[in-house]
Order: C-alpha cells, then sequence, then structure tokens
C-alpha cells in the first residue's frame, strides 16, 4: 500500500491526550511541532473556537500505511480532549534518508 503523511492539528493542551492515542495504535514516529495561526479561523469553528489574532495549536505528523487512516482518525475520535482536532492527510511519493 502506499504512505501517506498524516497531520492532526489540535489545541496544545490536547497535544498529550492526542499523541498518546496514536502511539498506542501505531508505532510510527509522532513528529510534533508548535504553531502560531495569525488570521481568522476555520468558518466552521463554533463561536467558542474561533479566533480573529493568533492561535497556538500544535501539529502532529506521522507517515503511515494508508490502511491505518481509518485505526488512527478513530483513535483521536476516542481520545480525551477538550476541543475539535482537524486532520489532512497528503500522499507521500517518494521519502529516503542522507547520511
Amino acid at each position: 500500500m502506499a504512505d501517506i503523511l498524516l497531520t492532526f492539528h489540535c489545541a496544545s493542551h490536547d497535544a498529550d491526550s492526542v499523541t498518546d492515542a496514536l502511539r498506542a495504535a501505531c508505532d510510527a514516529p509522532i513528529h510534533i511541532a508548535e504553531q502560531a495561526v495569525r488570521g481568522w479561523d476555520f468558518g466552521d469553528a463554533s463561536t467558542a473556537e474561533r479566533v480573529s489574532g493568533l492561535l497556538r495549536r500544535n501539529a502532529l505528523e506521522l507517515i503511515v500505511d494508508e490502511d491505518a487512516l481509518g485505526t488512527l482518525v478513530d483513535a483521536v475520535t476516542q481520545s480525551k480532549r477538550s476541543l475539535p482536532v482537524r486532520w489532512h492527510v497528503v500522499p507521500v511519493s517518494a521519502r529516503g534518508r542522507i547520511a
């Protein structure tokens, strides 16, 4: 099967529980980055989630086989968190290691 880059965007205070859920569901390394998003939040955000200035969040990225997508999204869905999580997938056409 093909590899995908799966990214979850979550509130900073939810990152540990989302990471724990992903680690329980797969062995892939999880890369965690703090992000600052400036501007208006997504239009589908509830009033409590909307920001007009600066949104601080974490991005959790992992490369997995595309067959794992459903399992990982389900794991995050069932994780203990206080705010919604956004996710997206990008196909990995090539990768390697340069020594």
